[in-house]
């Protein structure tokens, strides 16, 4: 098997060209043996040489690297864009909690996220013992939730099932949630709480 990765392809029509050792090969879509996703620019492939029927050297019996995922430049431009409030809110509780304890926690447990994904990926392949969703998620809320985001666009996985994601994304929204009440002084919270108060009293 050789390796490469796309550098054209054109969805309309399926094909498009792999390069491997400056060698530019034809790859058609039916030349997958399992296809995860539409191929696009950038994607590492894995492949046998053949032949068209024309006898010209092409590529065939491919398949993509870790199912195609793979991490962009886009994904981390994303990832940091969430992160803005998260991180400013950390600066503000850094005066009440050294820095380098949070930030080290923050990459410690995105890091831990990220290698769950990668066992329960492996344990689905070999259909072994998988780990919880509950589990996953737990770690997500505690503060893993950008290992889980790369994790789900690397290894391709959890990233399709819909009734997950929706999960993951509210554990995301509520990040974003607390991290912006926090900066404004708890404004929201704080009208929840009392309109809850009056509601009891009411009662």
């Amino acid at each position: 098997m050789l390796s490469g990765r796309i550098t054209d392809w054109n969805p309309d029509r399926g094909f498009g060209f792999v390069e491997s050792d400056g060698q530019r090969l034809f790859l058609h879509y039916r030349d997958f043996t399992k296809r995860y996703k539409v191929p696009e620019v950038g994607d590492a492939v894995t492949f046998e040489l053949g032949k068209d029927k024309q006898g010209r050297p092409c590529a065939q019996r491919a398949a993509h690297v870790n199912e195609g995922g793979r991490i962009s430049s886009e994904n981390i431009l994303f990832v940091l864009l969430l992160n803005a409030a998260p991180f400013i809110a950390l600066i503000r509780l850094s005066r009440r909690i050294p820095g380098g304890y949070l930030a080290t926690y923050w990459i410690g447990i995105s890091l831990i996220t990220y290698f769950a994904y990668v066992l329960d990926k492996r344990a689905a392949r070999t259909k072994g013992w998988r780990e919880p969703e509950a589990l996953l998620h737990v770690l997500e809320l505690i503060g893993g939730w950008p290992g889980a985001f790369f994790a789900q666009r690397h290894i391709r996985h959890k990233c399709s099932k819909v009734s997950y994601q929706i999960v993951f994304w509210l554990i995301v929204a509520a990040y974003q949630f607390v991290a912006f009440d926090y900066l404004h002084g708890w404004v929201a919270t704080r009208s929840v709480m009392e309109s809850l108060w009056r509601l009891l009293h009411q009662g």
